[in-house]
């Protein structure tokens, strides 16, 4: 008798063959194939060692257990897994975890990117342990931070570059105004100081500008018709003064808590990209809004420009972050915080929405210990369900003053279940992880 494997073997067929089946060697055949199926279906895997019966949280009906046996002769299975078949970069969401496992879990994800040449702007909320991977596994690495070297987003651009990332950090109801009052100051600052920082955007006297303006004119340092364009780009704003005085006040104080005061030191991003290698900016925990929407702007700039990178996001809210999207969108990216599904939220556009939209490029999907049964439960709603197909003997006793006896039946069923049940996810021990490429699974650390 011949048997269909893979798919293809469903409960009518089951049903059929069991009905034609004339010995137990047929049966315990049938048996078989339904079980290979149900592993095919299901395409989940784990490591010998694993517990399946603790790590699937099955009934104690054997048959429930739908899982391979990973053979891994290396000490590093997950990690293995996780770098795939393929040389190329592949975008990754990882959650849950301690910061130290999710930069275990991103280091096939950078020496990929490496190996190809693409360098990585990595933005993080203070994960040391990612800055020491990065640092190890990158051809050059620029670490900036509070005690590392300073950001200066303004660094090798011009004037119109740099009005425009200032504009667009402002608050949306802000009026164009604004950007030609941010320029006029831009070209006094450049022409006073020979540089352009927060701090010496905050401090600087906008009521004076005019004066500084005459002033430069007269000493021969611009020409007439140079103060003239810079005089003008100043009246033209000149009723959003105030408002920009007080945002630049404000990205001041925000770069002062996460940078400290400028200093000599700072980072040269461009230069590092130049030679394919890795800048790790950490940006903080909180009050930190105005800084990381002028670093997003800024490497959508980069971006614009054609400038091709890879992005990490370790950390960060990304629901309180619109230029996240906007930076990831058809790039290649890695997003890691220790909830995902709840970094989603707070912000206005619906939390569902960005889910779909920021693991729909995603090739590998690793899980580690979660604490938030809604994020297991979304997670196990991603990964899928399979249909199972189970194989029941019924038994039933008659007796009677005539007759009595057994009565037996097998009755097959196929329903849906999950592939990964969301308590699965909420009770993964520590160094273990739920590893998902495409149609399989694997359980392992990393």
């Amino acid at each position: 008798m011949g048997f269909i494997r893979g798919a293809m073997f469903t409960a009518a067929i089951v049903s059929q063959h069991l009905d034609n089946a004339r010995t137990k060697k047929d049966i315990r055949r049938i048996y078989q194939e339904t079980t290979d199926t149900n592993y095919v279906n299901r395409g989940v895997l784990a490591l010998p060692h694993v517990n399946k019966q603790q790590l699937l949280l099955t009934t104690k009906d054997a048959a429930d257990n739908d899982v391979y046996d990973y053979k891994a002769n290396s000490s590093t299975p997950g990690i293995d897994y996780i770098w795939g078949e393929f040389a190329d970069s592949e975008s990754t969401v990882i959650s849950g975890g301690k910061s130290d496992a999710r930069a275990r879990a991103l280091m096939p994800f950078v020496n990929k990117s490496q190996g190809r040449g693409i360098p990585i702007i990595a933005l993080h909320s203070g994960n040391r342990e990612l800055e020491m991977m990065l640092e190890k596994n990158s051809v050059a690495c620029e670490i900036i931070s509070k005690t590392g070297l300073y950001y200066n987003g303004f660094r090798t651009l011009p004037v119109e570059d740099m009005a425009y990332l200032l504009f667009e950090t402002m608050p949306e109801d802000t009026s164009p105004n604004a950007e030609s009052v941010i320029r006029a100051l831009l070209e006094i600052l450049l022409r006073i100081e020979g540089k352009v920082s927060f701090q010496n955007l905050a401090t600087f006297p906008l009521v004076k500008l005019m004066t500084m303006l005459d002033d430069l004119k007269a000493d021969g340092r611009i020409t007439a018709d140079e103060h003239d364009d810079i005089s003008a780009d100043y009246m033209a704003g000149s009723s959003e003064v105030n408002a920009v005085r007080s945002f630049l006040s404000r990205l001041n104080r925000q770069a002062d808590s996460i940078f400290g005061k400028s200093k000599t030191n700072a980072g040269n991003i461009r230069k590092i990209l130049n030679q394919k290698g890795v800048v790790a900016i950490d940006v903080g925990v909180g009050g930190n809004e105005l800084v990381i929407s002028f670093m997003l702007n800024h490497i959508r700039l980069l971006q614009t420009v054609g400038r091709e990178f890879a992005i990490i996001i370790d950390g960060l809210t990304i629901g309180k972050h619109e230029g996240i999207c906007d930076v990831l969108r058809g790039g290649l990216y890695a997003i890691c915080h220790n909830d995902f599904v709840s970094s989603l939220h707070s912000g206005e556009r619906s939390a569902n929405d960005l889910f779909s939209e920021l693991t729909g490029d995603v090739r590998t999907i690793i899980l580690l210990n979660h604490n938030s049964g809604t994020s297991c439960q979304k997670w196990s709603e991603h990964l899928g369900k399979y249909h199972k197909i189970r194989i029941k003997m019924n038994i039933s006793s008659t007796t009677s003053m005539t007759m009595g006896g057994n009565t037996r039946g097998i009755t097959v069923d196929e329903e849906d279940e999950p592939r990964v049940r969301a308590e699965t996810l909420s009770m993964l021990p520590e160094p273990m992880a739920c590893i998902n490429r495409g149609n399989e699974t694997l359980f392992a650390e990393v």
